[in-house]
C-alpha cells in the first residue's frame, strides 16, 4: 500500500447502506483503501430507526458498534459510518485513526470532542436532506391543511365524506404567515419553496443574524411572536441534548386556534402529551409530524386516533437522491483535503492550520 493511501473502515447501515458509500469512495481509490466494509444493525429500517432515535437522545453509548469494529480499526486510517456509534472506547483501539467521518449532518452517535481532542479531524455531511425534507414538508403542510391524507383514509374505506374537525375555516396558502422556526439548510429551502405559494414568511433562529433571514425572504421574528402571529408553524431546528422541548404547553397556547403544526425535523422538538391535549381540546387546529419520540409508534401513543393530525413513518429523507447524496459530499470534501485544500464541514477545521496533514507521512 502506498504510504499516501488511506486505510479505511466503512460502516453502512439499512438507511444508508454500505454499499452505497463504498461506490463512492471508489472514486478516491488512488487516496483511499477499503480495507472493511461492515453494516452496523439489522436489515430493518423501522429497527434501524428506533436504535437511530436512541443515539440521537443519550450519545454514542446507547447503542453498541459491530462485533469486530474494534479489531478493524486498530490499524485504520479513516473511518467512515452513517449512524454506527462511535464512542471513547472504540477511539481507544483506533490509535492510529487520522479522520473521522460520518455520512450525516448531526454527530451525536460519534464522541466528536473526544476525536477533537485527540486530534482526529471529524468530518459530517451538511446538505444531504435539505431538498428531500424540504419538498416532504411542503407535502405533509398540504396534505394537513387541506385534509389530503384523512381524505384518502376515509375514501379507500368506502366512506364519501367531506366534512373534517377545520371544515369551518379550511385555508388557502395564499396570504396566511407561515412561521419556520430553525432557518438552516431545510428552513431556508422551506421558505424558497413556500414562496411561490405568495405566504408570509416569518422566521426563528437565535443562531443566525437578522440578515441572513431577511436574504432567505424572511421576517425575523422571537419565537413567542412567530407562534402567535403564524398560522402555520414548521420546525427545522436541532435540539439540544437534554434540553426541555421546544414546543410545550405554553408555546402550544400562543398559537392560534386555528394554526397547524408541521414537525420533519427532530421529535424532542415537541412535547408530544402536550401536544396531543392541545389537538384533542382545540387548542391549535391540527398537526402532522414525521418524527416521533417513540419510533415505531406503539399502540398506546397519544396522537394515535386523534382525527386533526397527519402521521407518517420517518420518510421525509428517505429519497433514493438523498441516500447517494450523502456519501458523494463526504467524498467532495475528502478530494478537498488531498488536494490541498479546506474541507467545507469539518468540526475542527483549526487543526488543517496547525499543520496537521491526511497522511501521516508524505506521497
Amino acid at each position: 500500500m502506498s504510504l499516501s493511501s488511506l486505510r479505511t473502515v466503512i460502516v453502512g447501515d439499512a438507511l444508508l447502506p454500505t454499499d452505497v458509500i463504498v461506490r463512492a469512495v471508489e472514486e478516491l481509490r488512488e487516496r483511499v483503501q477499503v480495507v472493511a466494509a461492515l453494516t452496523w444493525g439489522p436489515p430493518d429500517e423501522a429497527e434501524v430507526d428506533r436504535m437511530a432515535l436512541r443515539l440521537e437522545r443519550e450519545g454514542p453509548g446507547a447503542e453498541s458498534p459491530p462485533v469486530g469494529l474494534s479489531g478493524y480499526v486498530r490499524d485504520a486510517d479513516l473511518l467512515i459510518v452513517h449512524y454506527c456509534p462511535v464512542g471513547p472506547a472504540l477511539l481507544d483501539d483506533a490509535a492510529g485513526l487520522r479522520i473521522l467521518a460520518t455520512c450525516r449532518a448531526g454527530t451525536e452517535n460519534i464522541a466528536a470532542e473526544d476525536a477533537i481532542g485527540r486530534q482526529i479531524l471529524v468530518l459530517h455531511v451538511i446538505g444531504r436532506t435539505t431538498e428531500a425534507v424540504s419538498d416532504f414538508t411542503v407535502g405533509l403542510l398540504l396534505a394537513e391543511i387541506r385534509n389530503i391524507a384523512r381524505a384518502n383514509a376515509r375514501l379507500t374505506a368506502g366512506v364519501w365524506d367531506k366534512s373534517f374537525s377545520n371544515s369551518a375555516f379550511t385555508p388557502e396558502l395564499e396570504g396566511r404567515t407561515v412561521g419556520i422556526v430553525g432557518f438552516g439548510e431545510v428552513g431556508r429551502a422551506v421558505a424558497r419553496k413556500l414562496s411561490g405559494f405568495r405566504v408570509q414568511l416569518l422566521a426563528h433562529d437565535p443562531f443566525l443574524p437578522d440578515e441572513v433571514i431577511l436574504r432567505g425572504g424572511a421576517e425575523p421574528a422571537s419565537l413567542s411572536t412567530l407562534l402567535e402571529r403564524s398560522d402555520i408553524v414548521t420546525l427545522h431546528a436541532r435540539p439540544e441534548p437534554g434540553a426541555r422541548p421546544l414546543i410545550g404547553r405554553d408555546e402550544l397556547s400562543r398559537m392560534k386556534p386555528t394554526a397547524f403544526l408541521i414537525n420533519t425535523a427532530r421529535a424532542a422538538l415537541i412535547d408530544t402529551g402536550a401536544l396531543a391535549e392541545a389537538l384533542r381540546y382545540g387548542v391549535i387546529a391540527g398537526a402532522a409530524l414525521d418524527v416521533h419520540d417513540q419510533e415505531p409508534l406503539g399502540p398506546e401513543y397519544p396522537l394515535l386516533g386523534l382525527d386533526n393530525v397527519t402521521l407518517t413513518p420517518h420518510l421525509a429523507s428517505s429519497t433514493q437522491d438523498c441516500a447517494e447524496k450523502s456519501p458523494r459530499i463526504l467524498v467532495e470534501d475528502l478530494r478537498s483535503l488531498f488536494e490541498g485544500g479546506l474541507p467545507r464541514y469539518a468540526l475542527n477545521p483549526g487543526l488543517l492550520q496547525e499543520g496537521w496533514r491526511p497522511f501521516a507521512e508524505g506521497p
